[in-house]
């Protein structure tokens, strides 16, 4: 088939238009984005120059900003050392543990040799929404007849045994555990113990903070309320004694040190929000530990164990961690009134440490070992 001139040639006119505008609408488009790419690239370089600026800036500020923290931390440590010094002018540092047991029942006498057991929890008070209730919880009550059954050496509370200190409260928790167990019993007082009535606490049982030996172990007790979570003072005191007394006797296998709040959680990671209540003012942790902690550690082993955690049943209880180059570990557990309610069994031999998680809420445990910083930080 042959086409006719006319129409041929009018094909032809309409393909040259429609590339002519094809090609002028390209154009068109490739310079607007040329123009785009040159105005947003220039934003770019002018936002870069400025954010440039901004990090001048403060580089040039930094040595002022450190300084200013520098001071600031300095009066915290400073007031704080004044504010422990102040309230415990009185206190031993090395004592008669018969003397701060909260059931004044005598510790008794063992060889370093000799196999020993302690049951330790926080948080005595348990579920924090029970206000007003003086009672302790629950599932501590109904745990006496188990923590009898043990016959552990020694009972350690890591704060908080009632939610609102009292006469009341107190001789509630007398009633219904401290007079109910068979062991000593002592504790690392926490903020419900003592932010209001510390006079109260210690007329009813004792100073807050002390050390002793207990077969191969040394017993270490820190009140982190008594200076808003600094460990300074006669108390950091008392705490390079009590270290270095252990470090120097070969009849000390293990350092146990009891407190209430976690430490070793504030500032460091964001597991700190995970803990019942958090240090206000931050805490000088970081210098204990790389100037006390982890040297001690090199030699002995060192334990801290904190308290102010489990009172909503999910929240870092049990918790457990081992520094990767020392035997520095550092654990926590309390009570919330829950099913994930638990004791810790240790149980102390002349050659090792071993943990055990004693289920008293009703919920089955894994090993403690398995709650780590991984797990806790798991989605």
């Amino acid at each position: 088939m042959q086409f006719k001139k006319p129409a041929y040639k009018l094909a032809a006119i309409i393909f040259m238009i429609s590339v002519s505008l094809f090609a002028i609408l390209g154009l068109a488009y490739t310079q607007r984005l040329r123009n785009a790419l040159i105005k947003s690239t220039a934003e770019y370089k002018a936002a870069i120059i400025e954010l440039e600026k901004k990090v001048a800036k403060f580089e040039t500020s930094e040595p002022e900003l450190q300084q200013k923290i520098y001071e600031l931390k300095s009066t915290l440590i400073s007031q704080s050392v004044h504010l422990t010094n102040d309230i415990s002018a009185n206190y031993e540092l090395e004592i008669d543990p018969s003397k701060v047991s909260l059931n004044h029942i005598p510790v008794k006498e063992t060889s370093d040799s000799n196999a020993v057991q302690f049951i330790v929890a926080g948080h005595f008070y348990g579920n924090p929404h029970n206000r007003g209730v003086i009672t302790p919880a629950s599932t501590l009550i109904n745990a006496v007849p188990k923590i009898n059954s043990l016959t552990p050496d020694l009972i350690f509370s890591l704060g908080d045994l009632a939610y609102s200190a009292s006469n009341e409260s107190y001789q509630e928790l007398r009633h219904n555990f401290i007079n109910e167990i068979n062991a000593p019993l002592f504790n690392a007082p926490g903020n419900h113990d003592v932010a209001a009535q510390r006079n109260l606490y210690e007329s009813e049982f004792g100073q807050t903070f002390y050390y002793f030996t207990y077969a191969q172990n040394q017993i270490i007790v820190l009140d982190t309320e008594i200076a808003n979570c600094f460990i300074a003072g006669k108390q950091k005191e008392m705490l390079e004694q009590a270290i270095e007394s252990a470090l120097n006797n070969n009849g000390i296998e293990n350092i146990f040190i009891f407190l209430h709040k976690a430490l070793f959680l504030d500032g460091e990671t964001d597991l700190r929000a995970e803990v019942n209540s958090q240090c206000g003012y931050g805490t000088n942790y970081t210098e204990l530990r790389d100037e006390i902690f982890i040297p001690a550690a090199e030699i002995k082993p060192v334990y801290i164990l904190a308290g102010d955690v489990g009172a909503r049943g999910d929240n870092l209880s049990p918790f457990y961690e081992k520094d990767a180059d020392t035997n520095l570990y550092t654990l926590a557990i309390g009570l919330g009134d829950t099913p994930n309610d638990a004791l810790l069994q240790i149980d102390i031999s002349s050659t090792q440490v071993s943990f055990q998680l004693i289920s008293i809420g009703g919920n089955q445990l894994a090993p403690l070992e398995t709650y780590t910083r991984e797990y806790w930080s798991a989605p």
